[in-house]
């Protein structure tokens, strides 16, 4: 059975402008064009919103996908407490493995997740080609407890690089960087 797929959309998008996921891309959204391009691949999509009280929890709530928020204790620590949630979710569901995605990243490969699942076995799977892609990634529940013990050991983040440094990995080769473009700034104005 395919994993549910965690779309992490809990952070601020400073280099945005705040509200990073509806800012406009195309004919629509950032988060509803990855959306589109990852539904036909997963069962189930649910959405990290950060912390309960973000101002997005409204908006986020009418895009047709469950919503999970952050640990109080680590809200606001980066990307990393979203796939905590990903993972805390996963293991009360019962499953083996959640597939975590950015919101920002509109343009990923249709086979995506395929590839992921493909992979040889690890406690974490991710994507790499001329960069690391850690977020667009399958994560095995055991992965859970030491990412909990090494949020609680930092102060101010956790770079998700250092986690993945402590664990067993495979990379998947990328042939196509731009599919794994994320958009950290508004489009430029015409004119």
């Amino acid at each position: 059975m395919t994993p549910k797929l965690v779309l992490l959309a809990g952070g601020k998008g400073k280099r945005m402008g705040g509200d990073k996921p509806f800012a406009p891309y195309g004919q629509s959204t950032l988060i509803e064009t990855t959306l589109a391009r990852l539904r036909p691949q997963v069962r189930e999509i649910v959405i990290n919103a950060g912390a309960k009280t973000s101002p997005l929890v409204l908006p986020l709530s009418c895009l047709d996908a469950g919503l999970i928020f952050d640990d109080p204790a680590f809200e606001g620590l980066g990307p990393l407490s979203g796939v905590l949630s990903a993972l805390e979710m996963a293991r009360a569901a019962g499953d083996a493995m959640v597939i975590t995605a950015p919101c920002d990243m509109p343009d990923l490969p249709d086979d995506m997740v395929a590839r992921l699942l493909a992979a040889p076995p690890a406690d974490v799977v991710y994507f790499k080609g001329a960069r690391d892609y850690p977020l667009c990634a399958l994560w095995r529940i055991s992965v859970a407890d030491p990412l909990r013990n090494a949020l609680q050991q930092v102060e101010g983040g956790l770079a998700v690089m250092r986690f993945l440094a402590t664990q067993n990995v495979r990379t998947i080769a990328v042939d196509d960087d731009a599919a794994f473009a994320n958009i950290n700034y508004p489009p430029l104005a015409p004119g």
